[in-house]
């Protein structure tokens, strides 16, 4: 029979392992979006490049929405380590619907760039509200599928501490994964909003 000291060591292990794996795949995210931030520098130094847009309003609450997915999904986080697996499934259910509306209006505000008739033909910087938004927003589909295999996760009461010791490690990669996609699009975001060359 596996003691509690076995079982906690053996969670450590898993978490260095998961936390690894984050890391791996930050270092990548990363590295991909600092390409991209580094054009965006490059092309506002070039005038034909550079017209300075507004963006949606809608991507303030959008940003809004994904902060507040961060807090629910803390609070999700502290419930599990509570044994509360109930509480675990409401806040991450409501992390998931929050994010899905971050969705909804990343894509509403597509949208309205395109109606506001700036194109990229006539000001290519307004590319990169598609490309940061539709970039990210992938990430935050992949979020998303952790989410998911979480709430299937606690869907249902499971008994075994190592069933809930893999549930444990797997909350703390998604979270460390989804706390970084909100610190990316608060950079991305800014970028779009604040810089003027």
């Amino acid at each position: 029979m596996t003691t509690l000291t076995e079982t906690s060591a053996k969670e450590k292990e898993l978490n260095s392992m998961s936390m690894i794996t984050t890391i791996v795949v930050l270092v990548i995210v990363t590295a991909t979006f600092s390409a991209l931030i580094a054009v965006f520098f490059i092309r506002a130094e070039k005038s034909e490049f550079w017209q300075h847009i507004e963006v949606p309003r809608i991507l303030w609450g959008t940003t809004a929405i994904l902060l507040a997915s961060s807090a629910t999904l803390e609070a999700a986080r502290h419930k599990l380590l509570r044994h509360d697996r109930q509480g675990f499934f409401r806040w991450t259910a409501l992390t998931t619907g929050l994010a899905t509306l971050f969705l909804i209006g990343q894509l509403i505000a597509w949208f309205q760039v395109l109606d506001s008739g700036i194109v990229m033909s006539h000001n290519p910087h307004s590319w990169f509200i598609f490309l940061f938004s539709g970039l990210h927003g992938v990430h935050i589909v992949l979020g998303l599928g952790g989410l998911g295999y979480l709430l299937h996760r606690t869907r249902q009461e499971a008994s075994g501490p190592r069933y809930q010791m893999k549930t444990r490690v797997t909350a703390n990669g998604v979270s460390i994964f989804w706390h970084y996609l909100d610190f990316l699009w608060l950079v991305l975001f800014g970028l779009l909003a604040l810089w003027h060359r």
